[in-house]
């Protein structure tokens, strides 16, 4: 079963209308449809069926829908022209959207600005289109920003395209885009064991246990104690020895939960999004003190809220709660985590 909640002035909690929603919402049309993931971009929400199909619903500008048209689509529907593929993995950027399928392709749509899209150029397109220069790697995992894309293939390469300012796509430089996937050379001798990116930073965890973080660091969302840019993946130092096994980036901060479920947050904290009860950027990763003895199975950021899920299967939310994101029944902002009953 599917539950949405928040903002809805896109379609995208796949209700059928533009309300906002302040408590978890059944999606009654997918009733009956196994779900195996959940992706939530700039206004419009991606779903992998336990069968390997895609449903997309939302705004559908640039074609991020990939139903071939920017049509808006207020409750979900199947993407059709992957009918047929089985699909692994999804996810979504502010504008864009990918899948892996069962073969390890890549398939990626929507809006093409910046070369996002891994075809070589910056044109846009409303149907999923097959990544060829990657045809051949076996795509494991795909992580999506604003303006970039990077994906991790089954042997650990990890490869980034897309906007390069402020280091964004990883590879040193700073002005351009890069139009195509590149493999990031100076990952080559690590085993990337799992990817997250959000906005304009990436985050990534190796099978050695080390987390590294690069692209923008305003707030100090990359975790090196500043607000220095970083143009290629730098280790987080304060990380080392703690085992991080699962890494988000939101909007302005970034989140890592630890092989003994502790969670660590940083950057931006204005809305409360760090849970440490105050409002104050952390320059550091940061133990969240509210979840202590929780064991944290699971964490994702928003662009300004996060939401943990627990082995228990208890889910917390924090941070901004306009529109009612954190399914807490009000749109108030929370500093500290708080379960969603």
């Amino acid at each position: 079963a599917v539950f949405t909640w928040g903002r809805g002035e896109d379609g995208q909690l796949g209700l059928g209308d533009t309300s906002d929603q302040d408590e978890p919402t059944y999606v009654d049309a997918l009733r009956g449809v196994g779900v195996q993931q959940i992706a939530c971009g700039s206004g419009h929400t991606v779903v992998l069926t336990t069968d390997g199909e895609v449903f997309t619903w939302g705004r559908g500008d640039d074609g991020r829908l990939g139903h071939g048209d920017n049509g808006w689509k207020y409750v979900p529907r199947m993407t059709q022209s992957l009918a047929g593929q089985i699909v692994l993995q999804v996810t979504c950027g502010s504008y864009h959207t990918a899948a892996v399928t069962g073969n390890g392709d890549l398939y990626t749509w929507g809006g093409g600005m910046y070369g996002k899209l891994g075809h070589g150029d910056e044109a846009g397109h409303a149907t999923p289109k097959r990544v060829e220069a990657l045809v051949g790697a076996t795509v494991a995992q795909i992580a999506c920003g604003s303006r970039h894309t990077a994906i991790v293939t089954a042997s650990g390469a990890l490869y980034t395209w897309g906007d390069k300012e402020n280091g964004v796509a990883g590879h040193g430089e700073t002005e351009g885009h890069q139009y195509l996937p590149r493999l990031l050379e100076s990952m080559a001798a690590k085993r990337v064991a799992q990817i997250s990116a959000c906005g304009f930073h990436t985050a990534i965890v190796t099978d050695a246990g080390e987390l590294f973080t690069w692209g923008e660091g305003k707030f100090g969302r990359l975790g090196h104690m500043s607000e220095r840019n970083c143009h290629s993946p730098t280790i987080v130092d304060y990380m080392v020895g703690k085992k991080p096994r699962q890494v988000s980036c939101g909007g302005f901060h970034t989140a890592v939960v630890s092989e003994d479920g502790r969670l660590y947050t940083f950057g931006g904290g204005e809305h409360g999004q760090l849970g440490h009860n105050d409002r104050v950027n952390k320059m550091t990763p940061t133990f969240v003190e509210a979840l202590d003895g929780m064991f944290v199975s699971q964490i994702t950021c928003g662009w300004s809220h996060s939401v943990a899920l627990t082995v228990k299967g208890l889910v917390y939310t924090w941070g901004n709660g306009d529109h009612g994101k954190l399914g807490h029944g009000n749109g108030r902002k929370v500093a500290v985590p708080q379960a969603v009953e």
